[in-house]
């Protein structure tokens, strides 16, 4: 996505839009052109290319986005990296500590001293002491997208670069494809997104995505994570979006606002086929595999959602079938003690009598959440992944043999 530097935006009322790159022949000339110098550089090192590139990026009319899109290009690159010098310059730099107690006449009689002691040439010794760094990296291999599709993802960055400084996210999804949302909401739990699930009056699926507001130390991060999630819900055919942001400190300074609304939604032309919503983290998958390993008998399946009388729904992160009965399990992370206390008033009230809730630890210390009733009952606690044990002691406590 866009780094904060790179963002483009403009300010209506209360408002922030993105300036969205269209596809413009001038556009699809720099993306054609960034894109062919690339590919066109494949064997060549990266300051070199990056360095010719930029009279490609002048010729632009709008230089933040050609740099926008050179990013996306350049991410995308893969660069086989310099073997690491790191031993040869820790011991030419010692060789020069020690030389320097007697300096010698001139820079150029130190380097050949200290090129003697590694047993280099001095012109060797000068190239190969940081032969490491990034910008020397071969180019292996460059993307290859279409100048359209590189204008397609460069929207979609700007907008991801733009919730990096959000903290909630209001989303709605019309697409009736049930299969859809249930990735959706896959993809919502697999970020470590915690959400008020509902599905309205007309049937449309609306997630409340609210982020650690007293959780100083985490805002960041899961701005990231609600940036990352982007990609999943611009998959989807009809949906729209919100989410109040924190201005690049720059535009702040520059309008006097600090925090404007975001409006995003399926009209904009933002497109995503993300493989992210046919995908399982491999933390998930480990934890699964290990899970049914120390408990030989328990059966894992998709996990299925579980509604609520107020129409809310709760999207579980584990099945488990066990002696004949079915219990759901949700995780809740550090950042989630607002959704987790409304979970345990929902348990409190017997609403969700089959569900089983792991807390990570840091959590579980805050706001005496272990010695709550439901917590007693429903809850475990977990520091990086759920151990067995811990979780096989909660789903015996709520369905007894």
């Amino acid at each position: 996505m866009l780094t904060r530097d790179l963002l483009r935006m403009k300010l209506e009322g209360d408002r922030v839009v993105p300036l969205l790159l269209k596809p413009t022949p001038g556009n699809l000339r720099m993306a054609e052109d960034l894109l062919a110098h690339w590919r066109g550089g494949v064997g060549q090192r990266r300051g070199d290319l990056e360095d010719a590139s930029l009279p490609i990026q002048h010729r632009s009319r709008a230089q933040a986005a050609a740099r926008g899109v050179q990013k996306l290009i350049t991410d995308a690159c893969r660069f086989a990296d310099p073997a690491s010098t790191e031993v040869l310059r820790g011991a030419a730099l010692a060789a020069s500590a020690a030389l320097i107690v007697r300096p010698a006449a001139t820079s150029d009689e130190h380097r050949a001293a200290v090129a003697e002691q590694v047993n280099l040439h001095p012109d060797e010794l000068t190239e190969r002491l940081y032969a490491d760094l990034p910008h020397l990296a071969t180019l292996e291999a460059a993307p290859t997208w279409t100048p359209a599709q590189t204008l397609a993802r460069y929207d979609l960055a700007l907008c991801q670069g733009l919730l990096l400084g959000a903290r909630a996210l209001d989303v709605t999804v019309l697409d009736a494809d049930t299969g859809l949302r249930r990735r959706l909401l896959k993809a919502l739990r697999w970020r470590r997104l915690l959400a008020e699930v509902r599905v309205d009056a007309a049937d449309a699926l609306t997630l409340a995505i609210s982020g650690p507001a007293s959780v100083v130390d985490q805002a960041s991060r899961y701005g990231l994570q609600l940036a990352l999630f982007l990609p999943d819900l611009a998959s989807a055919t009809s949906w729209r979006a919100s989410a109040e942001i924190e201005l690049p400190r720059g535009k702040a300074q520059m309008t006097g606002v600090a925090r404007a609304r975001l409006e995003l939604s399926h009209e904009l032309g933002l497109r995503s086929d993300s493989a992210f919503l046919a995908y399982v983290p491999e933390e998930l998958r480990d934890l699964g595999a290990a899970l049914a390993e120390k408990l030989p008998g328990w059966r894992f399946a998709d996990a299925q959602l579980l509604p609520l009388p107020s129409g809310e729904l709760i999207v579980p992160d584990l099945q488990i079938e066990v002696g004949g009965a079915i219990v759901a399990v949700e995780l809740f992370h550090r950042w989630h003690g607002a959704a987790l206390r409304r979970r345990l008033d929902h348990l409190a009230h017997g609403l969700a009598p089959r569900l089983v809730i792991g807390v990570e630890r840091a959590l579980a210390k805050a706001d005496d959440v272990a010695a709550h009733p439901a917590f007693i009952r429903h809850g475990f606690a977990f520091s990086e992944i759920p151990v067995a044990r811990a979780l096989k002691a909660a789903v015996e406590r709520i369905a007894p043999r």
